[in-house]
């Protein structure tokens, strides 16, 4: 069966290309239906990856954020015609005390292997989560969910302070399902959200208290606080987050910046603080967030509201016109699958 790839070839340049669609029993032939560009996904598209790295990664077709018809099951265990989201990362074939979205030997479409910008994806057996009644497009956001729940997960192993309080450094998209998820796993916490945007802080309804970054009051202490900021502010947050995180407090660190940033290491030593990485998600991330959005009427939406724009794709032409009005919105912008 031959399948259609629309891969990034060089900066803002996507093509078409054609390759045969290899599967086996234990994959499933599935069906892109919804898409949504990720800031990872705007780096490799703008160009503003290094040049060593670009010329590593591409050609490479974008987007790890899907949701997915089945088209074909050779077991027969999931009809045609279920719906699911996708799981871009596909672990190795291993037994490893290392989660499988920090082994060396995983791998992620979209990074170092092609997304879901196909006509046809054949995922392995564990590689989609199917869901159950209702459906919408906000399901597309389980990925970005997902990597809260593996960041949740890391700080509930490390955390020994209280959870009255979250601070939350941010006031984008993961910033957004940060805090949402916050407050439905923690909803007797004060919830913290520090930005520097209004038309963005305003949507942040859920929260306790919204805060500008240059108007913080004096003598507010959090008890553990989330970085979500990324980019070339990851600093400038950073050690705003110190500054006020309370003494043995978690800093959960989920921006990413392509350029190293100074830390005040002599604060997180004083106060004992732990910094936390995070990364990705595994399988049963993606489970927990589905699970979430299924069942969680205020959460859908929320999720609603986080759509900035949607964009009908029948052609290359679209795709590109996805990844552009994507820079000039606040939030997600999702793309419906029409090819």
């Amino acid at each position: 069966m031959i399948n259609r790839i629309y891969r990034l070839m060089d900066t803002k340049r996507i093509e078409m290309v054609q390759r045969e669609l290899a599967f086996d029993e234990d994959m499933i032939i599935t069906k892109p239906e919804y898409v949504s560009v990720c800031a990872a996904d705007q780096r490799y598209y703008q160009g503003k990856r290094k040049r060593k790295i670009l010329r590593e990664k591409l050609p490479m077709a974008l987007i790890h954020e899907a949701t997915a018809t089945v088209m074909y099951d050779p077991q027969g265990k999931l009809p045609p015609g279920t719906k699911g989201v996708l799981i871009p990362l596909v672990p190795p074939n291993e037994e490893s005390p290392v989660k499988a979205n920090y082994n060396r030997n995983s791998e992620f479409m979209s990074s170092g292997c092609d997304g879901f910008l196909r006509d046809y994806i054949a995922v392995p057996r564990g590689g989609i989560v199917p869901i159950a009644g209702d459906y919408s497009a906000v399901y597309v956001f389980s990925e970005l969910t997902s990597v809260m729940f593996n960041a949740l997960e890391a700080f509930e192993k490390a955390c020994v302070t209280s959870k009255t309080s979250f601070g939350i450094w941010g006031d984008g998209s993961m910033g957004f399902i940060a805090g949402l998820v916050l407050r439905h796993m923690y909803p007797k916490s004060r919830i913290y959200v520090f930005g520097k945007t209004a038309r963005k802080l305003q949507r942040f309804s859920f929260a306790d208290e919204v805060m500008y970054i240059d108007n913080v009051p004096k003598g507010l202490y959090i008890d553990n606080c989330f970085e979500c900021v990324g980019g070339t502010g990851s600093e400038s947050a950073l050690r705003q987050i110190i500054e006020l995180t309370s003494p043995q407090g978690c800093i959960s660190l989920l921006g990413v910046s392509e350029d190293e940033i100074s830390v005040n290491t002599r604060s997180v030593l004083d106060k004992g603080l732990k910094l936390l990485g995070n990364s990705r998600s595994c399988a049963e991330d993606f489970i927990k967030a589905v699970d979430l959005i299924h069942g969680s009427t205020v959460c859908r939406k929320y999720l609603e509201t986080l759509i900035s724009g949607m964009i009908e794709i029948r052609n290359e032409s679209d795709i590109t016109s996805l990844f552009e009005q994507d820079i000039l919105n606040d939030f997600k912008t999702v793309g419906k699958w029409l090819i």
